[in-house]
């Protein structure tokens, strides 16, 4: 017991050390992985959180200024977590304050970041692929964010390619700003500013598509908006649904001890029971996955 506790006080220190020289340099990397997984072993974080974490974070400046990464994170200056902003600063790996370099160049080195990052580039690919063997086809994005990922898409159209885009978003913030990324293709894009469970389409389309959206859902939610989806896509078309995998997030850990950003991981299997649960059958069901075994993407063909 006392060699337990022995090796926690030193975690402690090592990561108070750490913050207090301003952050980690990449040799401080390590060092710090192991001092939060020994801080949170045994299932102890929320009574760390409480007890001995807590001081720490407050000790912690650049996370109540929302100029760094972790702490626009935790602050949600948008009500919410993983709003429009963080997806475009973790997508052009863009550091705002000098002061944070440390700190946000390790919070966009981490698995999570690259993931999201990976996101895109598994939208952009899916899409390739989709145009690729239907050069005109529709889309309905849920939750389109910065619009990064479509402005992306959009440039790298081939000649007699048509891509039609509706975007579903709450945030009227999201829509202005991504409006001003893809004004180059503005005559495609349609954004409508809209809870996702309000939303009633008038049309079906070739790919429903979202990711970063059903991590914030329970199970009940989470089946309910699927069971939407599959009124909303042609014969023939797709649902693609991200969520971030509970078998595998090595940054879970400091995205909810720094960052308060909570998110509801799932596995393979949950994902798929949870597909049949919606009324899809097995034939229609598969879950691909990005590089990082992170996020998970959910597939319905219909």
């Amino acid at each position: 017991m006392d060699t337990e506790i022995n090796i926690r006080e030193k975690a402690l220190e090592t990561l108070k050390k750490i913050i207090a020289n301003g952050g980690p340099t990449e040799s401080d990397y390590q060092d710090l992985e192991f001092s939060l997984g020994t801080l949170a072993m045994d299932g102890q974080q929320s009574s760390l959180v409480t007890q001995q974490f807590a001081p720490v974070i407050s000790s912690c400046d650049f996370l109540f200024d929302k100029c760094s990464l972790m702490g626009h994170i935790r602050t949600k200056p948008y009500g919410y977590a993983g709003d429009f902003e963080i997806i475009e600063r973790i997508y052009q790996k863009r550091i705002l304050k000098e002061d944070y370099r440390r700190w946000d160049t390790y919070s966009l080195k981490h698995p999570a970041a690259q993931a999201v990052r990976n996101r895109k580039k598994y939208f952009k690919t899916l899409l390739r692929n989709k145009l690729t063997q239907n050069p005109s086809m529709t889309l309905l994005n849920i939750a389109s964010g910065p619009a990064r990922d479509l402005l992306e898409v959009y440039q790298d159209l081939q000649y007699k390619e048509r891509l039609e885009t509706t975007c579903i978003e709450m945030d009227a913030n999201a829509i202005a700003y991504a409006t001003a990324v893809t004004a180059p293709f503005t005559a495609h894009i349609t954004f409508i500013h809209k809870n996702v469970f309000r939303f009633q389409a008038t049309t079906t389309y070739d790919l429903v598509w979202s990711a970063g959206l059903f991590d914030y859902f329970d199970d009940k939610a989470f089946i309910l908006l699927l069971k939407k989806f599959g009124t909303w896509v042609k014969p023939g078309g797709e649902i693609v649904v991200g969520n971030f995998n509970d078998d595998h997030n090595p940054s879970r850990l400091f995205m909810e001890l720094f960052g308060e950003w909570h998110l509801n991981h799932r596995t393979e299997q949950n994902l798929i029971n949870l597909a049949l649960e919606a009324g899809f059958h097995h034939n229609q069901i598969t879950v691909g996955r990005e590089s990082e075994q992170i996020n998970l993407f959910l597939h319905i063909k219909i």
